[in-house]
């Protein structure tokens, strides 16, 4: 295996998968209710007096902890990149012009959390304290999240656009910790879910899960989304991150008699799933949980995973196909003259590149120049410029719904073509979606 093609596998086994004080609580909700609402509505009630921290006349801080080494480090690697790949082209035009007119270059701090929560936290408190950065961007993973939250909190300090789909992040009564970049994991099953009932609303489905939040969060999707139909789920199992194969779960499953199966796995164990279901001689229709990009698919084993739908919200960098749109090949010139590029890929370093862009536009939109101001502009959000999204997939918050991203279009990968297939139009959920608990 090539530098690159590990640098891609490492890339896809993330995932792509917060006490609330004085500052955590309604006010974000009520500006989400009018988006001509002002800035200061509440939200700073509690706040220490360090809403500019991190300004200059000149300068902007920003701060970042993703996993730049250890298991994951193609997933913050790349990210980090991409975001420096963003800052630098911004920086050359002079910087992001904020609410007071001034315009200001972005100084990114990273630090490495290994994927470690105890890490993230403990980089998000030096972020504050010692660097004295104005707000946090894309910080990595759902754990380092939730352990990062109180801190934000208490500090009343923005973490922009976190990595993870979990929905949690788009829990209104922590408004510091988000809202999220991603979709979230609920809404993505949910949009399968809808996505079988068109296409056979009498399945059998046997499902394998992660035995974590992901799985939980997925499961709950899935049901909501193929309620008030005749599927059934016939057959469940389980597995830990832990576990080095599931083939024994499979073969449970293939023996279940259903003629669909909803891989929510993620990596390796995905690939092996997908892999052990075309070795059984069970051919159901496979729907599988976004974790997976199509370098890997092409991974598989011939044969295994053909005709698999998958959902996506945004165009893939590394198809030539997309190298022409505007904003990819924007993306790719800044990408290529960013260091460290050379080890990292753009499918994955592209998430970082879009985190700063949706940075960039709440700090442009916000009503006043301090944390704030920012804060309640990304709970207030829409972007209507290009964006790597697709087409349909609306980027916006507000009216009480903090979840950015609620759009997805179904794909079906056709292994002898090597691409991704798009299937109908995107499912749009903008504006539909509130927070709800994980349970299970």
């Amino acid at each position: 295996m090539t530098h690159r093609s590990q640098v891609r596998l490492l890339a896809v086994m993330a995932v792509l998968s917060l006490s609330v004080t004085a500052c955590g609580g309604s006010a974000v909700s009520a500006a989400g209710a009018d988006r001509s609402a002002p800035a200061s509505s509440g939200a700073a009630a509690g706040c220490p007096d360090n809403g500019t921290e991190g300004l200059t006349d000149t300068t902007i801080k920003l701060g970042v902890s993703q996993p730049m080494s250890g298991p994951l480090v193609a997933v913050g690697g790349g990210f980090v990149v991409g975001m420096n790949a963003y800052f630098n082209y911004v920086n050359s035009k002079g910087g992001i012009q904020g609410p007071d007119g001034k315009r200001r270059k972005v100084e990114l701090i990273a630090k490495d959390d290994q994927y470690v929560a105890t890490k993230t936290k403990a980089n998000v408190s030096a972020l504050i304290s010692q660097d004295k950065v104005f707000a946090m961007l894309g910080l990595f993973g759902t754990s380092g999240n939730l352990a990062a939250r109180p801190l934000l909190a208490k500090e009343c300090v923005p973490s922009l656009f976190p990595t993870s789909g979990a929905p949690e992040l788009g829990n209104p009564d922590y408004p510091w910790g988000g809202p999220a970049g991603s979709i979230s994991y609920l809404l993505e099953a949910k949009a399968t879910g809808e996505y079988l009932k068109s296409v056979n609303p009498n399945a059998k489905v046997a499902i394998l899960h992660q035995e974590d939040d992901l799985g939980r969060a997925y499961l709950q999707g899935f049901k909501k989304g193929i309620a008030g139909s005749n599927i059934e789920i016939v057959k469940t199992e389980s597995f830990e991150s832990t576990d080095p194969d599931v083939a024994n779960q499979i073969t449970s499953l293939a023996a279940s008699g259903a003629d669909t199966f909803y891989d929510i796995a993620i990596g390796l164990q995905a690939m092996q799933a997908l892999n052990h279901v075309h070795a059984s001689g069970w051919k159901p229709r496979i729907l599988q949980a976004a974790q997976l990009g199509l370098s890997l698919l092409k991974k598989l084993q011939p044969g295994a995973g053909d005709g698999l739908i998958i959902s996506t919200t945004a165009y893939d960098p590394d198809l030539p196909e997309n190298a022409d749109l505007p904003q990819i090949k924007l993306y790719l010139e800044w990408f290529e003259k960013t260091p460290g590029h050379e080890k990292q890929v753009p499918s994955t370093a592209v998430g970082g590149w879009t985190a700063g862009m949706l940075a960039t536009w709440a700090i442009e939109h916000a009503k006043t120049m301090d944390r704030v101001g920012v804060m309640e502009s990304a709970h207030n959000m829409e972007v209507t410029e290009p964006t790597t999204y697709l087409p349909g997939v609306k980027v916006r918050t507000g009216d009480g719904d903090d979840y950015l991203i609620e759009g997805v279009r179904q794909q079906r990968l056709d292994r002898a073509a090597g691409r991704l297939v798009p299937i109908g139009e995107v499912q749009d959920f903008d504006g539909t979606t509130r927070y709800e608990k994980i349970t299970g």
